[in-house]
């Protein structure tokens, strides 16, 4: 891995340790809000695309450790960090160092696909390099999308988050190829534009679109809502998400 400063941090109250970068790209919430909508089935196979220093994953294993998932990303810092919160964590996951490609996994399909992808086009932003490849496309958003769903099986499921105003691109990516969509959008405050927005969807299903209530993440004072506190502690069963929407 080179040398590299990095912290050692804990999500979800603890449960979970993990290796990041001191300088650069750190996490957020979108992975653990990303995660929490997850369906977990019993020895299901899971795709993490640009999976980072492996959150995503990591949270995913650690909610049902049958889950057969496997994570892969360019950055060659971060999945050896990935590497690293795989063993640290004791939760296995098939770690991958690769550009999205036409033969990157050809002869795999999986059950559900995840993805927390760089958000931002490079023409129209600046960003340290250490910043860039976690924050802004080297792909298209929409080959990033067909690569997921190329990876997908029928009926399997597709998760995504991104900003809002992409989901023009994101719904136009999907073509006739998904259905069952639904959209929860992501709010700071009550009264305020969606921040971010999560889209799940099915493949091949004929299902119509749904947009649902969504989450707010700050009180007026700016601290968490008790809905956010709840998933950010690794509460966040299916009926914990309905019921917060």
């Amino acid at each position: 891995m080179g040398i590299i400063e990095f912290t050692e941090d804990l999500i979800l109250n603890g449960k979970i340790k993990l290796c990041q970068p001191k300088h650069g790209y750190r996490i957020a919430i979108d992975p653990i809000l990303l995660a929490s909508i997850v369906e977990l089935k019993n020895e299901q196979t899971i795709l993490d695309v640009g999976c980072g220093v492996g959150t995503i994953s990591l949270i995913l294993k650690h909610m049902d450790n049958s889950q057969n998932i496997t994570s892969i990303d360019i950055d060659p810092t971060m999945t050896e960090l990935c590497k690293r919160n795989s063993k640290l964590n004791s939760l296995p996951l098939n770690i991958i160092n690769e550009p999205i490609g036409i033969n990157l996994l050809r002869n795999e399909f999986f059950d559900s696909v995840v993805t927390n992808p760089p958000f931002y086009n490079p023409e129209n932003f600046r960003s340290s390099e250490k910043k860039f490849a976690a924050n802004f496309e080297t792909i298209s958003l929409k080959s990033w999308i067909s690569f997921c769903l190329k990876r997908l099986k029928p009926n399997g499921n597709f998760y995504i988050i991104h900003l809002p105003e992409r989901l023009g691109h994101i719904l136009e990516s999907f073509g006739d190829l998904v259905g069952k969509i639904e959209i929860s959008p992501i709010y700071s405050h009550q009264k305020e534009p969606a921040k971010r927005i999560i889209v799940k969807c099915k493949k091949a299903s004929k299902e119509p679109l749904k947009v649902l209530p969504g989450l707010i993440s700050h009180e007026d004072n700016n601290e968490y809502t008790d809905s956010l506190k709840s998933i950010l502690s690794g509460n966040f069963s299916e009926t914990d998400w309905i019921k917060i929407r």
